[in-house]
């Protein structure tokens, strides 16, 4: 009923309900302003250039681990070479070369490697012909998918 009272006075006084400056300035007074934060604009990022052969290198590594069931090279048994991947690149077309720490590996532990690539990155991608693992600049085996028989005959 009350508001019913309401509308009826306020229909019949338009002045009622109207905003008098003074009484909201006092009535405000000592309220702090609220704004909205100004959202800062993104500042615009650098073009990141994209080295194709070094991504192949990358997917090809991803491959590996994903063929391995591996996340990291931490995953893998400290006793093989895998565990110490360090770096790797595609130096030319079709050729993926990884470097290894030096742990006095021999040639059977790094064409074990190679050869576990050819295994599972060159499984999904035929364009990956040969693995080069090195051990800094020292001792580099070569895997090659046309010629696995390349890998001695102890190391098999």
């Amino acid at each position: 009923m009350a508001l019913v009272a309401v509308l009826v006075v306020s229909a019949t006084s338009p002045s009622l309900l109207k905003n008098d400056a003074k009484l909201t300035a006092e009535a405000n007074a000592g309220t702090p302003i609220v704004q909205a934060i100004a959202k800062p604009k993104p500042s615009p990022t650098p073009n990141k250039i994209v080295d194709p052969a070094q991504e192949w290198a990358d997917d090809m590594i991803n491959l590996l681990l994903n063929g391995n069931s591996k996340s990291t090279f931490d995953e893998f048994n400290p006793e093989l070479a895998h565990h110490y991947i360090k770096s790797w690149s595609q130096p030319t077309q079709g050729v993926l070369a990884i470097t290894v720490k030096d742990q006095s590996w021999t040639d059977c532990d790094l064409e074990l490697l190679g050869a576990n690539v050819l295994d599972t990155a060159g499984w999904d991608n035929p364009v990956l012909k040969l693995v080069e693992v090195s051990v800094g600049d020292s001792t580099t085996r070569a895997v090659d998918r046309n010629n696995k028989s390349a890998i001695h005959a102890s190391c098999a």
